[in-house]
């Protein structure tokens, strides 16, 4: 590097020597080459503080540093950081080219340019915020950013997201990457108006020239900057830092062909979003940054990367909550492994946790703070109380996929009117009106970046980070908690009810169980015992059921009843409710016997405690028979059922819920005993009763049509099976839709009764697809798609691609028996479906192996009288008969 050209002004040789040696190290930040300068140690060991705003004075030529060494330490921190020696100019050179400088100081600074001419020279004004300690350069963000910049169709770039998750370091990094020659730079903090005009006042100065003299305010010298930006031809970047309210911006928004807008802010609305904007939303770190940026900042103290993973999952990769807590940990000296127990620990506080006297990086506010700001200004923008008692009741539930329709239930509204002094409970306020309060208070949470609501998708939902969730709860005064809780499971239970017979959305029914799960796990738990357990929590073991977890339904009701005995007593009725989903899970996981056992003995206590006649007394007894009847016992089974179903009848009604359950029940055991006759004749006067009572098209009347379908196969007509499948099927799609569990069954059972009355290509495209729609709709491993599978591979090898199906079974066999176990029903019914086919293919002997096994395993886990049971000793005496007589295999199904 040769020293500068005497005829060049000394002030801008010195400039131009100092770029040069800048631009060695491109991506590099000012404040980074700063901090770097002033750790680099001079030949004398000497250290000396550079300041990266002073910095970028020197290299834009508008100052002189005063210390010489100063610039030596710049020169040989860039030196030691790109590997490079000066090129040949000197510590001398390097003096005397600065010494000119500063002995010129005085002359006037040249002229930095106005609308009419602007001479090419980077300039910067304003104060970007320090580098982070351990900052983070979340490269896909800042490719997205700078991606925009470029792109001549967006004139503003607005980066939104909560407070607190970096979106000035990313601003600030962006800002320093903006370097071009001529350009200029303007950094405005704009949480304020005022603090925009004197920013703009400050950067018009600066390309001007002009100090304005008196009479000069600041709002007068914005108005110039604002117009230069909009005529002049050089490269402009103005940040906009922490916009609060647009408002402050009217008539302050920079224009210009030249220049781009970066803004940063919590909202998210059409007051900062324009035609020609392009928003980056800024969420929080990835799991790997939060890892990395914790292990930098915590590098003196001995953590493991599995510990930094779990304090980073415990605070959500929210990078202030991580700051925060780094200072913490740095300032207290608490372990790691104690620190992450506290935060498990919902007794503690956030305030406590995470403290103000423990900042994070260059924010000036901590996880609480930032969240009672946003909280202030979406109140603003809903009517009164409703944004804060909506943010209340969703801080209750689950942190994702909150449906929508919660917050319009009637428990919900009432929540929400007490929050603005309205009539709470009175009924007095219409719920078109009150829908429209909760609509606006969660669009203004959203606005300001406090939630997410995706009203994009059917249906809608809600999401909310578990930190801010955390922070809500804490601040609800201690006499409103309980309230809130009762509030948020009313709204959950009565969302959960209007779901019983929509349309199959099995992705609402999953969050509205994890929002009840949330709640019982977290601070509201004890407050869903107010001597009784809420009615949601007995929804838990039946979701779980349904999704083939019987396993996990009995283990939650297991949690339940351990703590409902504690808190009630042994004799009360959400006790005994429990006791009955443990028993109906047994049953289900294949343990007939030990289920009506039981049930047997629930049944006493339960008619000892509420009588004979109440609802959950009766049901004990429904589910009593049901397993009676699965355990072989079908005649004894069949005696209760008749009496059982005639006593529902008359205590609730002929449409009831149970009463359709007993009658189906019952129509079943007749049918195992032997009597389809029976089960058909009574099924089809049962539907007329619920046609008149409940309509045609009703989904239990539906429910029961297709159950006729099945008993008039049984009884032998397989044509009307296949008739009334068909009704029961097209009703189903329009009650409930195609992919309702109802609905999938009596697809399933159509495509069997196709199979029946002999048309077996149809029937295996039958299967096909509802064997699909189900894994689509439940899953690959849930009971039903399972069942459909190993039907589709049956009759597959029925219509006679024997080889395939047997190989399709074996491997189906090992899934069965994984998801459900060796003994349950659907485990031996296809342990018998492979011996039928085994001996229809000519396997007599392997046959006879399998089925010798599982009749010995059907008599001790069904009994010997077991219809299933009987059917396996007939098919085991059949196949022996023909290998003792040197038979062929018939094709008559076996």
């Amino acid at each position: 590097m040769r020293p500068p050209e005497s005829d060049v002004p000394p002030r801008a040789a010195f400039a131009a020597a100092l770029r040069r040696v800048r631009r060695q190290l491109p991506d590099v930040s000012d404040e980074m080459l700063a901090r770097r300068a002033s750790r680099t140690p001079l030949p004398s060991g000497r250290l000396v503080s550079v300041n990266a705003r002073r910095l970028g004075e020197w290299l834009n030529g508008r100052s002189v540093p005063r210390d010489f060494h100063a610039v030596l330490a710049v020169v040989r921190a860039v030196q030691s950081a790109a590997g490079s020696d000066g090129s040949g100019f000197s510590v001398a050179d390097w003096e005397r080219t600065w010494r000119a400088a500063y002995e010129d100081r005085a002359v006037a600074v040249p002229d930095h340019g106005t609308a009419g001419g602007d001479p090419p020279r980077d300039v910067a004004v304003g104060r970007p915020p320090s580098d982070a300690a351990s900052l983070r350069e979340r490269p896909a963000l800042a490719h997205l950013i700078d991606a925009a910049l470029r792109d001549d169709g967006v004139r503003d770039v607005v980066l939104t997201g909560a407070g607190g998750m970096g979106k000035s370091q990313l601003a600030a990094a962006a800002f320093h990457r903006f370097r071009q020659r001529g350009g200029v730079r303007l950094w405005v903090p704009a949480a304020t108006r005022q603090s925009v005009l004197t920013s703009y006042a400050r950067a018009w100065r600066a390309v001007s020239g002009e100090d304005g003299g008196p009479g000069w305010d600041d709002e007068a010298q914005a108005d110039l900057f604002v117009d230069w930006l909009r005529t002049t031809a050089r490269p402009w970047l103005v940040v906009l830092d922490d916009v609060d309210d647009p408002a402050d911006l009217a008539g302050l928004r920079p224009t210009g062909e030249h220049g781009r807008t970066l803004v940063t802010t919590r909202r998210r609305d059409s007051a900062v979003i324009r035609p020609h904007s392009r928003l980056v939303p800024v969420g929080i770190f990835t799991p790997e940054e939060s890892v990395g940026y914790l292990g930098a900042r915590l590098s003196q103290h001995d953590v493991r990367e599995e510990e930094l993973g779990a304090l980073a999952q415990a605070l959500g990769h929210f990078p202030l909550a991580l700051s925060q807590a780094a200072a913490f940990l740095i300032d207290t000296g608490m372990p790691l492994a104690t620190y992450c127990e506290l935060l498990g620990d919902q007794r503690e506080t956030l305030t406590d946790l995470l403290p103000a006297t423990s900042p994070a990086d260059e924010h000036g506010g901590t996880v609480a703070t930032a969240l009672q700001l946003a909280l202030e200004r979406a109140q603003d923008l809903a009517p009164a109380g409703s944004a804060r008692a909506v943010l209340e009741l969703l801080a209750m539930l689950a942190p994702d996929g909150v449906p929508e329709a919660v917050l319009h239930t009637g428990a919900a509204r009432r929540w929400i009117d007490a929050a603005d002094g309205g009539a709470s409970g009175s009924g007095t306020v219409p719920a078109g009106r009150a829908k429209r309060t909760a609509l606006l208070s969660l669009r203004a949470l959203h606005r300001l970046s406090l939630v997410t609501h995706d009203d994009s998708r059917r249906p809608a939902s809600v999401e909310v980070h578990a930190l801010v969730q955390r922070a809500v709860r804490e601040a609800v005064p201690r006499q409103a908690r309980l309230r809130l809780a009762r509030a948020a499971a009313d709204a959950l239970e009565e969302a959960w009810s209007s779901t019983a017979e929509c349309e199959h959305q099995p992705e609402t029914e999953a969050a509205l169980y994890r929002s009840v799960d949330v709640m019982r796990r977290t601070t509201a738990a004890d407050l869903l015992w107010d001597g009784r357990m809420h009615p949601v929590l007995r929804r838990l073991a039946p979701h779980l059921a349904g999704l083939g977890r019987d396993g996990a339904a009995r283990e939650v009701c297991r949690e339940l009843l351990e703590q409902a005995r504690t808190r009630l007593g042994e004799g009360h009725r959400d006790v005994l409710v429990l006791r009955c989903q443990i028993a109906l899970a047994t049953g289900e996981l294949g343990q007939a016997a030990a289920a009506q056992a039981s049930l047997r003995d629930i049944g006493r206590d339960a008619e000892r405690t509420l009588g004979p006649t109440d609802p959950d007394t009766l049901t004990v007894r429904l589910y009593e028979a049901r397993f009676l009847m699965e355990a072989g016992a079908v005649s004894a089974a069949l005696d209760r059922l008749v009496g059982l179903a005639d006593q529902l009848t008359e205590e609730f009604g002929d449409h009831h819920a149970l009463v359709v359950d007993a009658r189906s029940c019952l129509s079943l055991c007749r049918s195992l005993s032997g009597d389809a006759v029976g089960a058909r004749d009574g099924t089809a006067a049962f539907l007329e009763v619920l046609e008149r009572r409940l309509g045609a098209g009703h989904p239990r009347t539906l429910r029961i049509l297709a159950e006729l379908g099945r008993w008039s196969g049984e009884a032998g007509d397989t044509s009307a099976a296949v008739d009334l499948h068909l009704r029961a099927v097209a009703g189903l799609e329009a009650a409930l839709g195609r992919l309702h569990s109802d609905t999938l069954i009596a697809r399933h059972n159509l495509a069997y009764w196709r199979g029946l009355a002999g048309d077996h290509g149809r029937a295996v495209q039958e299967f096909a697809v509802a064997a699909q729609d189900a894994e689509r709709a439940l899953g690959a491993d849930h009971p039903t798609t399972l069942t459909y599978r190993v039907n589709l591979a049956y009759w597959r090898g029925l219509a006679g691609d024997r080889a395939a199906a047997l190989a399709d079974l074996s491997e189906l066999q090992t899934a069965v028996d994984e998801v459900l176990g060796t003994d349950h029903p659907r485990a031996l019914r296809t342990r018998q479906q492979r011996a039928e086919l085994l001996e229809l293919s000519g396997g007599q002997e392997a046959a006879i192996t399998l089925l010798t096994a599982l009749l010995a395993d059907m008599v001790r886990v069904q009994g010997r009288d077991h219809p299933r049971t009987c059917e396996v000793a007939r098919s085991l005496a059949r196949c022996r008969d023909r290998v003792s007589s040197g038979g062929s295999p018939g094709e008559e199904q076996c």
